[in-house]
C-alpha cells in the first residue's frame, strides 16, 4: 500500500513538472512537444483556448479507447498523470505567474531546457508506472490494430504530424526544427532516467589465474566477482570467465592488478547503465 502511495504522488509530481515545462519553456517560445500537448499548443494559439483543458479534453476518447481495448492498471496511473499534467497546465498560466513566461525569448534555450524539464517529468510518472496519456495509449492502441507496425513507429508518426501541423499554423520553420530538438533532448533525457547513466563498468577476466586475481579484487577493491563457465573455441579448453562489476574509478587500479598478476590476461570493460544491488543502489531508493 505504501510503495502504491508513493507511486501515485510520483507520477503526480511528473504530471506536475511537464505542467511547468510546457508554460514556462515551450508554449511561449511555440514549441511544440508533440502529441497531445502540441495539439494543445496550437489550439491555444489559434482559439485562446485553454492549454491544461485542451490536454483534459483530448486525452478522453484516447482514455476510452484505451479502457475498451486495455482495461489495466497502466491506464489507471496514465489517468492520474495526465489529471496531474492538465491541472498544473492550468495551474501555471494565472495571471501571477505571466510576467516569468517565457523564461527566455531564446527559442533553442526553451527547447533545450524545456525538452529537459519535460523528459525529467515524464521519466519521474514512467518509473513509477504510468504516463501522462495521449500518444503512448493511442500508440499502444494502433499496435493492436495494426500489428505489423512498432509502438516506436506510431509515437514518431504522430509526434510528426503534430509538429509538421505546428509549423503550419504558426506559419514558422523554425517552430518545426525547434520542437525536433526538443523532442530528441526530451529522449534523451527520458531514456537516462529510465536506464540510468553509466555510472558502472563490467569488467570480464580471462586468466590462467583467475582465482587469485578474484582474491585481490575481494581485498584491494572490496568488490565481489563471479566465475562463468566457458569454453575457447581457439584452444578447445574449458576456460572460466571472471565478472566483475565496479564504480569507473576503480578500473585503473584493476587492470594494474590484472597486469601485474597475468600479463597474458584478456580483459574486456563494457558500460552498465544501471546496477540494482548491494554496493550500488537498493531498489527502494530509486525514484
Amino acid at each position: 500500500m505504501k510503495e502504491k502511495v508513493q507511486d501515485i504522488l510520483l507520477i503526480l509530481l511528473g504530471g506536475s513538472i511537464m505542467g511547468f515545462a510546457l508554460d514556462f519553456f515551450l508554449v511561449p517560445s511555440q514549441v511544440t512537444a508533440g502529441g497531445v500537448s502540441g495539439v494543445s499548443t496550437v489550439l491555444y494559439y489559434l482559439f485562446n483556448l485553454p492549454i491544461g483543458l485542451m490536454v483534459l479534453v483530448l486525452n478522453i476518447p484516447i482514455f476510452i479507447l484505451g479502457f475498451i481495448t486495455f482495461n489495466s492498471r497502466f491506464l489507471i496511473t496514465s489517468l492520474i498523470g495526465t489529471v496531474a499534467l492538465s491541472v498544473s497546465a492550468q495551474f501555471f498560466e494565472l495571471e501571477i505567474f505571466r510576467s516569468f513566461q517565457p523564461i527566455s525569448n531564446d527559442m533553442l534555450l526553451c527547447s533545450v531546457f524545456g525538452g529537459s524539464i519535460y523528459g525529467v517529468g515524464l521519466g519521474i510518472a514512467m518509473r513509477s508506472g504510468g504516463t501522462t496519456g495521449g500518444t503512448d495509449i493511442l500508440s499502444l492502441v494502433l499496435k493492436k490494430w495494426f500489428p505489423s507496425m512498432s509502438v516506436g513507429q506510431f509515437i514518431i508518426a504522430i509526434d510528426g504530424i503534430v509538429i509538421l501541423a505546428a509549423g503550419l499554423a504558426f506559419q514558422r520553420l523554425d517552430t518545426i526544427l525547434y520542437s525536433i530538438v526538443m523532442l530528441f533532448v526530451c529522449s534523451y533525457v527520458l531514456d537516462t532516467m529510465l536506464e540510468g547513466v553509466n555510472f558502472a563498468k563490467i569488467v570480464y577476466v580471462i586468466s590462467d589465474h583467475n582465482k587469485e586475481i578474484a582474491e585481490m579484487i575481494a581485498s584491494e577493491l572490496n568488490r565481489g566477482s563471479t566465475a562463468l563457465s566457458g569454453f575457447s573455441m581457439y584452444s578447445g579448453k574449458n576456460r572460466d570467465v571472471l565478472m566483475c562489476v565496479m564504480r569507473k574509478y576503480q578500473l585503473p587500479p584493476l587492470k594494474k592488478m590484472v597486469m601485474n598478476i597475468d600479463e597474458g590476461a584478456f580483459v574486456i570493460v563494457t558500460d552498465a547503465k544501471e546496477v540494482i544491488g548491494q554496493g550500488f543502489r537498493i531498489r527502494n531508493k530509486l525514484i
